[in-house]
């Protein structure tokens, strides 16, 4: 059987074939994207209840949602934000959670939302439910206005139609505009001619929504006959507006919607969000696709179905592709290919060195063969490829080479031997099929946490581990089946050319023959570099995910509570004029009233309908000047706007994460968390490291507060309730019927003008009309029922799972480390005494809680893979004391690991455990290898120490070999630069560099003491003659 794939070449030819046609067919239809698709975990619920303080939409709104989703067992985390006349409650679901069931219970959520609904007091609005706020856009399109003069509403319909084309393109998840207006049919009421008919804003849009004929009147009805019956009048154009009625008089004379009050067709004012592109008003139109698509092929439609538009535009409007996800896609994949080419590049270099041309070209051959078989399985698995899927296959790189050298220069020492070439084909699959089987087990165990790794954590390395062990897998029956065979048919017989310095050989012969002479002091001497890594461990920083180098970055703007929009937006112009008069900036769009599209994966959008916040995306002209302006921008913006907190942030990999650091404060009272946030927040804007502090609990606008004299009031029949209506529908307005044309319906909203809904002073005159001087000219004046005054206001009041919460947030500068950063944090708390009282507590959030619960769930299955690993190994060596030399020899490479991290002073990420883990599967295989040939080796295992130094010579060439084409494989990821990939290869490859020192000097001396140890209980222990004898 061992024989099989030798003895038969067109098997081996059919095999080929198969592999590399259903790796090429996968390469053309495999999704192709940046990153890997985040499970969606999050959703929010917005709630909109117009003119309510803090306090009643957190008692009638928010406590009611929150208490309907508590009884989803499946709803892990729920916050929720309380501000005047809105509640947004932000929901995380468990990260142990599959994907089918994520939409059931999005849609239970859905159920309990109506559930809480039922309960809300009059005036609140339905709750919105969106779950679409995860991963990034593949396209943003922004269609702007050339002129100041170009209606927005017309640029909102070509934005829809913009829209419309983008969802028929095959592929399209989703299409949201941003920025774009709502479009409405306004009537201002003179409130004096008003008040003189005894007419409410109320009243007039009853009147308006009356004369909207938009209903049946019924059908006529006959034998053979069925027609329906209408009446004209419905509103259709604005002069039909002007003509409603709103009195007549006995003598017929009629007043007319149109004598008292102006009708206009237009933006909503003020707007709930609007758009800047280029300096420009614009809308952008942002298009997301379903996952495991080519982002490349749906862009190249999408691009299409823009220039069929961007043709039909009129003049004055333009539409340009701002972000295009295909671009840093591509861009992506060609650097890390390039890498993976260059390390394969060096690696057969290495090899022609080592093991000569025959031999190199072996495994040269095997390498895009089990690439090809690993995306032929990664496209069955719907495995994107993207940077961490082509990560996971750079790791791999190392171990399949070593499957491919090991066999290669195990059946050209036979051949060499004088074997013949099916003996020594045959004879090389048995002596090894067990070793790599185990080596192949053990490393894929030793990658299983990360696959088994729930949340948005797995999601991004998950697929590093999955394209490993994947081309694990098909290394091993690679390496059993091809490579002996095409070893057995074309290595030379005898010796082979190879690179070999015989005085260099001698000498390593005798630190080898030392080494199993004096096994203590040997391995004394070997621990003394991991030790070392242990002990550096303390000196470097942890991190969860590091930056990336990326020309875009993004800046919020956030301005003080009660801000409207128009300041907002007219800060927002200022700010954008200054950024584009940078040299290093390419291009600037802002959305304001709103998050802004995200352009990267993990860019969190939660921000909805705030009039003092906006949102910028910038692409500068590199990464490297990303670099530069991030810091910079930062320093001189908050300088040039101190009226507004400006946060200017790069992109950071991972799972997304609120702040690099964040402290909730927990506690009952709203006043005292606001307190202790206040302390807490300038002890932390004091650290040297931190930008910009905020906290989710602080003052809020003034309010303007009314004190009706209700006594005055029940006089004249009015109530607070009724006084509070008319008030709100003069300056809110009120809505009735609406304007058909076309396809859309336009509201009519009924308020009074600006000028009086700005002014506090005409506030305080408005007419209030008592009920039974409805119809007449009998109004009172709002100040002589109540006395105006302007008061603070309570600020937004924040809930983390029913618990009053201050979320003191910290942004830092750019480059430094977050748990660097967390730790002056923690020490200035300490010194300034900040003490919470009782019923309060303070918890930790941020990069450092999410590094926690991750490397917790990454850690969770440990204990059941070093059982089977360790199981895997014994029967393997059927020892269990060598098995416990492979299982020190992976500690011990950790902590070769961490010495090369340390030496390097590279922060100790995720990124870095990953490229421990692979450090630790090679070093286990050296040590398999080693082991099983000295078991194997009758001498050798009965403790001479010659023939082990004879098993070792044997190995060596391919333990150095693997060795040092690992190194080599990573060496252009370290050269590289950037945040992932040098503290990644450097933790693989020095690991392994540095763990020869243990293939050597530790594993065979701790081989020589388990045979002494051996056979010294074989001596102790009385032969059974010896006890026969003694027993006469």
């Amino acid at each position: 059987m061992e024989t099989l794939t030798f003895r038969s070449p067109r098997l081996v030819a059919l095999m080929l074939l198969v592999l590399i046609a259903g790796g090429v067919s996968s390469l053309l239809s495999i999704g192709r994207q940046e990153d890997p698709t985040i499970t969606n975990l999050f959703a929010t619920v917005t709630t909109v209840y117009p003119g309510a303080d803090p306090a009643r939409v957190e008692a009638l709104v928010s406590t009611k949602i929150e208490e309907e989703l508590k009884e989803i067992p499946e709803v892990d985390v729920i916050e929720s934000t309380s501000a005047t006349g809105i509640s947004v409650v932000s929901i995380e679901l468990l990260e142990t959670l599959e994907g089918e069931r994520i939409e059931q219970v999005w849609s239970e959520t859905r159920d309990a939302l109506n559930d809480a609904a039922r309960e809300f007091p009059s005036g609140v609005l339905e709750p919105e439910f969106n779950s679409d706020n995860a991963g990034a856009y593949a396209a943003i399109v922004a269609v702007r206005t050339e002129r100041e003069s170009f209606p927005l509403t017309l640029a909102a319909r070509y934005s829809e139609d913009l829209a419309d084309r983008l969802r028929a393109v095959p592929g399209t998840k989703l299409v949201e505009e941003f920025g774009a207006p709502d479009e409405e049919v306004l009537v201002t009421l003179d409130p004096v001619q008003a008040a003189g008919l005894g007419l409410t804003a109320d009243a007039v849009a009853a009147a308006i929504q009356a004369a909207d004929a938009k209903v049946q009147a019924g059908r006529l009805r006959a034998p053979g006959t069925d027609i329906i019956v209408s009446v004209e009048g419905e509103i259709t154009a604005l002069d039909r507006l002007r003509d409603v009625v709103l009195r007549e008089d006995p003598n017929g004379a009629v007043t007319l919607l149109g004598d008292v009050a102006e009708i206009s067709r237009g933006a909503a004012t003020p707007a709930t969000e609007l758009a800047l592109s280029d300096g420009r008003a614009a809308i952008l139109v942002a298009a997301r696709i379903n996952d495991g698509l080519q982002v490349d092929g749906w862009m190249a439609m999408a691009r299409e179905e823009l220039a069929a538009y961007q043709a039909a535009l009129p003049a004055g409007l333009t539409a340009e592709l701002v972000f295009d996800q295909s671009g840093y896609t591509a861009e992506r994949l060609a650097e890390v290919g390039l890498n993976m080419l260059i390390g394969v590049g060096l690696v057969v270099a290495v090899l022609l060195l080592t093991l000569g041309v025959r031999a190199a070209m072996i495994v040269a051959l095997v390498l895009p063969v089990v690439s090809l078989a690993t995306l032929m399985t990664m496209n069955v698995m719907g495995l994107p490829i993207h940077q961490m899927s082509v990560t996971g296959l750079i790791v791999a790189l190392g171990l399949l080479v070593d499957a491919a050298i090991v066999m290669t220069d195990e059946v050209g020492q036979r051949i060499a031997r004088g074997m013949t070439r099916v003996k020594a084909a045959g004879s090389a699959v048995k002596r090894l099929f067990a070793p790599l089987l185990a080596s192949t087990v053990t490393t894929a165990l030793s990658f299983t946490p990360m696959i088994l790794l729930p949340g948005p954590a797995g999601d991004f390395v998950g697929s590093i581990a999955i394209a490993v062990v994947t081309m694990l897998v098909w290394s091993f029956l690679i390496a059993i089946t091809v490579t002996p065979a095409i070893a057995g048919w074309t290595l030379k017989d005898g010796k082979r050319g190879v690179l070999k310095i015989k005085p260099l050989s001698d000498a390593f012969r005798w630190t080898l023959r030392w080494s199993v002479t004096h096994p203590i002091k040997s391995i004394a001497l070997a621990l003394v570099l991991p030790v070392l890594g242990f002990a550096s461990m303390p000196t470097l920083t942890a991190q969860f995910f590091p930056g990336v180098d990326r020309d875009q970055f993004h800046i919020e703007v956030e301005m003080p509570a009660g801000t409207a929009i128009t300041a907002t937006t007219a800060l927002t112009r200022e700010i954008d004029a200054t950024l584009r008069a940078e040299d290093e900036i390419a291009q600037v769009d802002w959305v304001i009233g709103r998050s802004a599209p995200a352009f990267y994966y993990n860019v969190i959008g939660n921000r909805d309908q705030e009039p003092g916040f906006a949102h910028a995306l910038i692409t500068s002209a590199s990464a490297e000047a990303t670099e530069r302006l991030v810091p910079a921008l930062q320093n001189s913006l908050s300088k040039a706007y101190p009226e507004a907190r400006i946060l200017v942030r790069g992109l950071v990999q991972g799972p997304p994460v609120n702040a690099p650091v964040e402290i909730r404060l927990v506690g009952p009272d709203t006043a005292t968390l606001r307190a202790l946030g206040d302390e807490a927040r300038r002890s932390i804007a004091d650290q040297d490291l931190v930008t910009v502090v905020r906290s989710t609990v602080s003052g809020g606008a003034p309010e303007i507060s009314l004190s009706v004299d209700e006594a005055k009031a029940r006089l004249l029949g009015l109530d607070l309730g009724q006084i509070a209506r008319q008030l709100d529908t003069s300056l809110e307005g009120a809505t009735g019927g609406s304007l058909l044309e076309g396809t859309e319906q336009l509201p009519v909203r009924v308020r009074l003008g600006d000028a009086t809904r700005g002014d506090l002073a005409a506030i305080s005159d408005l007419p209030i009309i008592p009920p039974f001087a409805a119809g007449a000219p009998v109004s009172v004046p709002l100040s002589a029922l109540a006395e105006v005054d302007v008061i603070p206001s309570d600020g937004a009041i924040t809930r983390r799972n029913s618990e009053r919460v201050n979320n003191i947030q910290a942004f830092l500068i750019h480059g430094v480390l977050p748990e660097e950063a967390l730790r002056d944090v923690r020490a200035a708390l300490e010194n300034e005494g900040f003490t919470l009282p009782a019923g309060y507590r303070l918890e930790f959030g941020g990069d450092a809680d999410a590094r926690s619960s991750t490397m917790g769930n990454l850690l969770a299955p440990l204990g059941l893979i070093i059982t089977l690993s360790v199981a895997t190994v014994v029967m393997t060596l059927n020892s269990f004391r060598l098995a416990s030399v492979t299982f020190a020899v992976a500690g011990l490479s950790a902590g070769l690991s961490i010495l090369a991290l340390a030496v390097f002073q590279y922060p100790f990420g995720i990124n870095a455990v990953i490229g421990v883990i692979g450090s630790i599967g090679v070093s286990i295989n050296a040590a398999i290898i080693i082991l099983s040939g000295m078991q194997e080796n009758d001498a050798a295992k009965q403790g001479d120490r010659e023939a082990m130094v004879d098993v070792i010579m044997g190995s060596s060439r391919h333990i150095v070999s693997t060795t040092v084409t690992t190194f080599g494989g990573f060496l252009p990821l370290i050269l590289a630069g950037g945040g992932f990939w040098p503290p990644f290869a450097m933790s693989v490859a020095g690991g392994v560099l540095l763990s020869t020192v243990i293939s050597f000097y530790f594993t065979p001396p701790a081989f020589a003491l388990v045979r002494r140890r051996v056979e010294k209980n074989v001596e102790e222990k009385p032969s059974a003659d010896v006890v026969a004898l003694a027993a006469e």
